[in-house]
């Protein structure tokens, strides 16, 4: 599938310049080959479980994290003790099988880039998002009953990629962001648009074709922060509106001022992704659930636990009492 950009943003002076640094930059984050045979085989009905089960078994490490999750309680938990991959396999069925390889890879990407960096980019912060956003994106499909929490799961995950591709070619402009913190990450975009002609959004989108990632995966990061803006495939609305929803639910744990992250959170979960103010206590206890056991797969602290707890007390608290306000 070639996904079509907005505005052919590839053609355009500014940004056209961009992506023509970014398909040179030989720095750029690039997807394992075993991840991209994983996905496809996952993606075959001729695929037989214990074929798959022999492929992932190529890398020890991620035998290890699957089969950690396999036995954990964020998926269930197993009655008898999950002990080889094959167990895993027919256990987690494929598309989680398929999420869990992805996730591990892309954590392994953000490990390499971070320890070979020559920038002042923030990691650490940008990991801690991208897993927040996961989990929350994962608990609201839950709440709404979805078929697929994973591939929510994973969209949000991924929803950030552009960033880590504009920071190797945009250097400049992303230390000056981290000099002038931004009041959301939605005003992420807006800086670069205005300074590069294109927003992360769009780069991520982009990488994601180059990773042969399938559409829904390129459809929700492109429209991330634009979910109004989705107008083809309809399939694919609620998986776009929860992804860019999920951002926001991030940002009550990773920007300063919790309270005005809380009030977005009220404004954006009341328009056509509608969670009624009684629906979040239950979301916000599925996302601090999951935060030993993705932590752990991650092998990551997602911060100091009592300013997490405090975070979620606060916005159980808010979110359950309030209607939405515009923000200011």
């Amino acid at each position: 599938m070639q996904l079509s950009l907005p505005l052919d943003i590839e053609q355009a002076e500014v940004s056209g310049t961009i992506f023509q640094k970014i398909k040179a930059c030989k720095s750029l984050p690039i997807l394992s080959p075993l991840a991209s045979k994983i996905l496809k085989m996952c993606q075959d009905q001729e695929t037989a479980a214990s074929k798959l089960a022999e492929v992932i078994a190529q890398d020890p490490g991620m035998v290890a994290q699957i089969l950690f999750m396999a036995n954990s309680a964020y998926y269930g938990g197993a009655r008898h003790k999950v002990t080889s991959i094959l167990q895993g396999v027919n256990l987690l069925g494929f598309t989680t099988i398929a999420n869990l390889a992805l996730s591990f890879c892309f954590y392994r990407l953000i490990k390499d880039i971070k320890e070979t960096a020559t920038t002042g980019f923030d990691h650490v912060q940008f990991w801690r998002r991208s897993i927040f956003a996961s989990m929350a994106a994962r608990a609201i499909g839950k709440h709404l009953g979805h078929a697929d929490t994973e591939i929510m799961f994973l969209a949000a995950l991924l929803q950030d990629i552009g960033i880590l591709a504009l920071n190797e070619v945009a250097t400049e402009e992303f230390l000056l962001i981290q000099e002038h913190p931004l009041e959301s990450h939605a005003a992420l975009n807006g800086f670069e648009l205005e300074h590069l002609g294109v927003d992360h959004a769009q780069v991520g989108a982009w990488l994601a074709q180059q990773w042969e990632l399938p559409e829904e995966f390129q459809v929700a990061i492109l429209y991330s922060h634009t979910p109004e803006l989705l107008e083809t495939p309809v399939d694919f609305q609620l998986l776009v509106d929860v992804v860019s929803l999920s951002s926001v639910v991030a940002d009550m744990w990773m920007i300063p001022n919790t309270e005005s992250a809380i009030a977005r959170v009220c404004e954006k979960s009341q328009g056509r992704l509608t969670i009624e103010p009684e629906h979040w206590g239950p979301i916000l206890e599925e996302i601090m659930a999951g935060i030993p056991q993705i932590a752990s797969f991650f092998r990551t602290r997602l911060g100091n636990f009592e300013e997490i707890t405090h975070v979620h007390r606060l916005a159980a608290k808010h979110l359950a009492t309030t209607t939405s306000q515009p923000t200011t």
